[in-house]
């Protein structure tokens, strides 16, 4: 699992003080443990903006992962969460209103238990649930469906290129999808004031 972002050093618990203290558990005892893996959690600390304008900071080690960490930040929405997905990593969620409010139309609420993980802070946080057993027990075929299902997401949250490969262009991008909800949202207003 990877998170990428900053903040969790203070001293009050929180769920990315609660995810630091788990990754660097669980590498210490995974090296003791020789059970192959190197890093089982990895950080990328993006704290003071230094992730801005380096994407390859977090790219590549997310590239690598199979769950990209999603806690909330100053907002309930994270940039981290679109990254994720455009990696093919399965997002894993903190907090009900992560993302799933503000994009209905890229990223369908009902379709959120195919493509990623929802694990409640306040169990993190406050009732010393671990992350690593939570991931670690989902089965390896429904892990796989997943991260499909992250991969049939790509094209809903990103722009294609004018002039992009036949394949890109038969699907709808995020563009599309957007234009395609606001005509919808038209339509259904519509129909409202025709039947009052």
């Amino acid at each position: 699992m990877l998170f990428a972002g900053g903040g969790g050093i203070g001293a009050s618990p929180n769920i990315r003080r609660s995810i630091r203290t788990e990754c660097e558990n669980a590498n210490t005892s995974m090296t003791k443990d020789n059970t192959g893996y190197s890093q089982i959690c990895h950080i990328v600390d993006c704290s003071n903006g230094i992730c801005e304008h380096d994407p390859i900071r977090y790219m590549r080690p997310m590239l690598q992962a199979t769950f990209c960490l999603q806690p909330p930040g100053d907002t309930p929405t994270r940039r981290s969460t679109f990254d994720a997905i455009t990696t093919g990593c399965i997002p894993v969620f903190f907090e009900e209103m992560s993302a799933r409010s503000q994009y209905r139309w890229h990223l369908p609420e009902e379709k959120y238990p195919e493509f990623s993980v929802f694990i409640p802070k306040e169990e993190v946080v406050f009732k010393g649930l671990k992350i690593l057993d939570v991931l670690m027990g989902i089965p390896r075929s429904e892990v796989r469906k997943m991260r499909e299902s992250v991969i049939e997401l790509i094209p809903r949250v990103i722009y294609r290129r004018h002039g992009s490969s036949l394949g890109l262009r038969t699907k709808k991008d995020a563009f599309d999808t957007a234009i395609d909800g606001a005509l919808q949202t038209i339509k259904d207003k519509l129909n409202d004031l025709s039947e009052q």
